[in-house]
Order: C-alpha cells, then structure tokens, then sequence
C-alpha cells in the first residue's frame, strides 16, 4: 500500500447506546464487509450499498431445504430398510413387509409435495 493511503489516524466518537444500535443495523442493511468502512464511507459522503433482498427467492430456498431434508431422510429410511430385507430371513421378511408398505406411502407423499411446490412455484414465475 502505498505511504498516502494507509489510514494511520484515529477518530473516537461518542454515541448513545441507541445511536449505535441505530448503525449497526443500518450497517447490517449493506454489503459493507466492516463497521469502519461502512462508517468511513457514511462521513466522508461516499456512496454507501445496500443489500437486496428478494423475499420470493429466500421463501423458495426455504421450501427447497425443507424438501430436501425430507426426501433425505425418506431415502437413509428406505436404504436401511432395503439392507434389512436383503439379510433377512423369511420371518424378518414378512415382519418388515409392513414398514416397506409404509414407507413406500410417506415417499408417494413427498414425491406429491414437491410435484405441488413445483407446478405452484412454476405457475408464480410465469405469471410474474
């Protein structure tokens, strides 16, 4: 860094509790990486970015996790269940036909869900 651009002087200012809460959640509203910068920028009149924030895509991320989560889980289930039943004998068999049947119904369930959150999501966007 050159010997002009290092910043080697301080400025202490005084704030109430409310005025710095005030910043630092004006601060949180931007893509500054630091308090400092943020606040050099903010005195020294400089343009200051805020953060976009698209509620349809932070909504859409949320479902697509909880999808996700869910079609896991249904597929560690059916992967536990699948080793079961390649070890098992005749008995274990017709035992665990039951849990089978049950989880083939909660995977057509999930597989429903996240059919519906496309076709609703894909009607969204084309009306948008």
């Amino acid at each position: 860094m050159k010997e002009e651009n290092k910043r080697n002087k301080w400025l202490h200012i005084r704030l109430t509790d409310r005025e710095l809460l005030k910043l630092k959640g004006n601060f949180e509203e931007t893509v500054h990486d630091n308090l400092s910068e943020y606040s050099r920028r903010i005195l020294l009149k400089k343009l200051v970015i805020g953060r976009y924030r698209d509620t349809g895509i932070q909504e859409l991320l949320r479902e697509l996790t909880a999808l996700k989560r869910d079609l896991h889980g249904l597929a560690t289930n059916y992967n536990q269940l699948a080793k079961k039943m390649n070890t098992a004998t005749d008995d274990e068999l017709n035992t665990n036909r039951f849990k089978v049947v049950k989880l083939e119904q909660s995977i057509q369930e999930s597989l429903k869900q996240v059919n519906q959150f496309i076709d609703q999501t894909a009607e969204k966007w084309l009306q948008s």
